[in-house]
C-alpha cells in the first residue's frame, strides 16, 4: 500500500507521519512491511510524481502556498478516481468542497488534540485500503517481495519450516509461519482454508467436487472432512455474491 503525505509545514507534515506510522504498528502489525509512505511539501511535487494508480491514500492538506489541497485533488480526480483523499485543516470552513471531490474524512490540526478523530477516521479506512488492494510481503530468502493477492492461486506447507506461494507463474517459498500466512490471508474474503494448512483463492477454482477443489492450475487440492459442509458452503456463497 502506498501512502502520500502532502503538506507545506514541515512539523505538521512530520506530525501526521508519525501518527501514521504508530497507527499501522499498533494495529496492523503483519501488514506493516508493505505500506509505504512518502511525503510530499507542495501540491506541485505531488503532481509532478503523480501517476493514476500510483497511491492508495492521499493525505491532503488543505492550506498550501501555491496550489492548494482542493485544487490538487480536483487535478488528481481527472485522472484517479479510485484514490482515497483525507483532507488535513486548522479549519471547517471548506470541508463541504472537500467532498466534492469525493474526500474520505478530514483531519484537523494539530493532530495531538483530535488523536481519537485520527484513530477513528483511520479504523474506518485502512481495512478498506487493504481489502482494496489486496497484497502482503513474504520473506524469501531474507529479502522482501510484494505480491497481490490476485497472484495467489494457493498456499500450502512445503515442510513444517516454510510455506509455498502458488502463483499464476512461480512458486516462491517463504519462512514466514502459516499462522502469520493465514492470519493475514484469511482476513480476505477470496481465501478459503480447505484442509489443514492449506488455503486456496477462490477465485482461481476451476470446479468444487466431492472431496476436493480443482484448481485452474491443475493442482487438485482436498476438502477437509471435518469441515466439508462449512467449506462448501463458503465457496458457493462466494460464487452467489460475486
Amino acid at each position: 500500500m502506498n501512502i502520500a503525505i502532502v503538506d507545506d509545514n514541515a512539523q505538521d507534515r512530520n506530525d501526521v507521519l508519525t501518527y501514521c506510522q504508530k497507527y499501522i504498528q499498533t494495529n496492523f502489525t503483519l501488514e506493516k512491511n508493505s505500506v509505504h509512505i512518502t511525503t510530499f511539501d507542495s501540491g506541485e511535487a505531488l503532481l509532478e510524481q503523480y501517476d493514476a494508480g500510483a497511491f492508495d491514500l492521499v493525505i491532503l492538506d488543505i492550506y498550501m502556498s501555491g496550489i492548494t489541497g482542493l485544487e490538487t485533488a480536483r487535478k488528481i480526480r481527472n485522472s484517479d478516481t479510485e484514490v482515497s483523499i483525507i483532507f488535513l485543516t486548522s479549519s471547517e470552513e471548506h470541508i463541504l468542497e472537500g467532498y466534492r471531490v469525493f474526500a474520505v474524512g478530514y483531519f484537523i490540526k494539530p493532530l495531538a488534540e483530535h488523536q481519537e478523530e485520527f484513530a477513528e477516521t483511520f479504523d474506518y479506512i485502512f481495512p478498506k485500503l487493504l481489502k482494496k488492494r489486496g497484497g502482503i510481503t513474504l520473506k524469501v530468502n531474507g529479502a522482501p517481495i510484494d505480491i497481490s493477492y490476485s497472484e495467489i492461486i494457493y498456499v500450502d506447507v512445503f515442510d513444517s519450516h516454510n510455506i509455498n506461494f502458488h502463483l499464476d507463474n512461480k512458486v516462491l517459498v517463504s519462512t514466514m509461519s502459516y499462522g502469520e500466512i493465514s492470519d493475514i490471508l484469511l482476513k480476505d474474503e477470496r481465501f478459503l482454508e480447505c484442509h489443514h494448512r492449506i488455503i486456496l483463492n477462490m477465485d482461481y477454482v476451476e470446479a468444487m467436487e466431492a472431496e476436493s477443489f480443482r484448481m485452474m492450475d491443475g493442482a487438485q487440492l482436498p476438502i477437509s472432512r471435518r469441515k466439508r459442509q462449512d467449506v462448501k458452503v463458503a465457496y458457493m456463497n462466494h460464487i452467489i455474491n460475486k
